[in-house]
């Protein structure tokens, strides 16, 4: 698991869907956009859209965190890589399936954005479901970006 900070709280997602974990790179705001998707950035001449976790899970305010310190978690989606703007990445974890306890085990709760949770000593660690992170929106737009991507680097 890959453990990250959002607004003074600490969340994970699986290794598994994280590529790269770069520092803040210059962010370029695209017009018409959800405010979540708070701009592209350029990883090695692949242009890839950038999400503010603070914004997607509506968790403003928290601790100032200066922009150098800000990490983006580059991860797989289906067939797209987007990148993950959190405040800090903390560690890197190696868990068993026994530390995890899945939303819908839990009495009264049901997964959204988070699907499970990591019991690691006497922290609880939310994971995201990097699946759901996105809205259908969101989607659609990352798809006609990545056909424009296609065929600007066919000409």
């Amino acid at each position: 698991m890959v453990v990250f900070s959002v607004a003074g709280n600490e969340f994970a997602i699986p290794m598994t869907v994280v590529r790269e974990i770069i520092a803040a790179a210059k962010l370029v705001p695209l017009p018409d956009m959800p405010p979540a998707m708070v701009g592209i950035i350029n990883v090695r001449g692949s242009v890839l859209p950038v999400i503010d976790l603070k914004a997607r899970f509506a968790m403003e305010g928290g601790p100032a965190v200066e922009y150098n310190k800000q990490r983006i978690l580059l991860a797989e989606l289906e067939e797209s890589m987007v990148g993950f703007l959190v405040d800090t990445v903390t560690e890197v974890l190696r868990v068993s399936r026994q530390s995890l306890e899945y939303l819908d085990q839990i009495q009264g709760m049901n997964g959204n954005i988070v699907h499970s949770i990591c019991k690691v000593g006497e922290r609880l660690l939310p994971i995201v479901d990097t699946s759901k992170l996105l809205s259908n929106q969101e989607t659609k737009q990352l798809e006609e970006a990545a056909k424009e991507r296609g065929a600007c680097s066919a000409i």
